[in-house]
């Protein structure tokens, strides 16, 4: 009898024990009642002591039953806790969750909106990991991760969060020292600020004709904080989220070029292990990002 055939056997004397024979317990445990006795025939085979003594319609413990069952009854209980505790977290959103994100989307929106869920559940633990590097969720242990684009790994499942419409920019500081690109073509003869993210070869629609510009710039990032900064800064056109500065642009201190061109949305997503049942905290983390992210997501054509 192995270690987990032992605890399960020790289970199922208690029963027997508490309910008062061997019919009984068998119903509480869906098992026959051959079952439960053979079970109970081959502890006391591995103890090397009776537990019971047996007549044709009762039973009652021997000394050593009576000491042996206690133990049981602890076990048992400890058991049963153990799975309270479980399904707390099955059915609460208790425990801890860890989280990647690159440092831009991090900082500006996921970090104050994990800050927001842990007021209102205290109970969930955060632990959260930025980086612009693709972190191995499955090989990390990470529950979450939010990325953009197209999910890539079968091994992976993804929520939507959100989309935003993306458009060129340039600061206004830029545009009075260069001036503005009237057509698409001209995007070529402009200096950009090239994110390691986006393709050098920019994917349009302008007044519903697709075209294809190659760009090239004096500043090359690999991290969206750093491309705001030089754009903002006047070293060039970028391609950037119109969530990220749509402020800077009310305020007349970046520019829309040309608007009547269209770029593919960007569309971030939650991303975990495929397989895994999500649980309460999980879902409810899911959920209370969309709800705060749901501006964004509404506001994509802006601009």
């Amino acid at each position: 009898m192995s270690a987990l055939d032992e605890v399960r056997a020790m289970m199922i004397f208690a029963r027997v024990v508490e309910d008062g024979g061997f019919s009984a317990a068998a119903r509480k445990m869906g098992l026959s009642r051959a079952a439960v006795s053979h079970q109970i025939r081959q502890l006391e085979a591995k103890l090397g002591v009776p537990l019971l003594r047996r007549s044709t319609r009762n039973f009652s413990l021997t000394d050593a039953g009576t000491r042996y069952y206690d133990s049981c009854r602890t076990i048992a209980l400890e058991a049963e806790a153990a799975r309270k505790r479980v399904e707390v977290m099955r059915d609460e959103p208790v425990g801890k969750i860890s989280i990647t994100s690159s440092v831009h989307l991090g900082t500006l929106r996921i970090v104050p909106i994990l800050d927001r869920f842990r007021q209102t559940y205290p109970g969930v633990a955060i632990d959260v990991h930025l980086s612009d590097e693709v972190v191995d969720l499955i090989g990390r242990g990470i529950d979450i991760g939010i990325r953009s684009g197209p999910l890539k790994s079968s091994e992976l499942k993804s929520f939507k969060l959100y989309q935003t419409h993306r458009i060129i920019a340039a600061s206004s500081g830029y545009v009075a020292r260069v001036g503005l690109p009237e057509t698409p073509e001209q995007l070529a003869d402009h200096d950009w600020v090239m994110y390691s993210r986006v393709p050098e070869t920019l994917r349009l629609i302008c007044d519903d004709q697709e075209k294809s510009i190659r760009v090239s710039g004096s500043v090359r990032v690999d991290n969206a904080t750093a491309r705001l900064q030089f754009l903002r800064g006047g070293h060039g056109l970028a391609v950037v989220p119109f969530c990220d500065i749509a402020d800077e642009i009310e305020r007349g201190d970046v520019v829309h070029v040309l608007p009547n061109c269209k770029l593919p949305d960007l569309e971030v997503f939650a991303v975990f292990p495929a397989g895994v049942t999500r649980s309460a905290k999980i879902q409810s983390l899911l959920d209370f990002m969309r709800r705060e992210l749901r501006d964004i997501d509404m506001g994509r054509n802006g601009g």
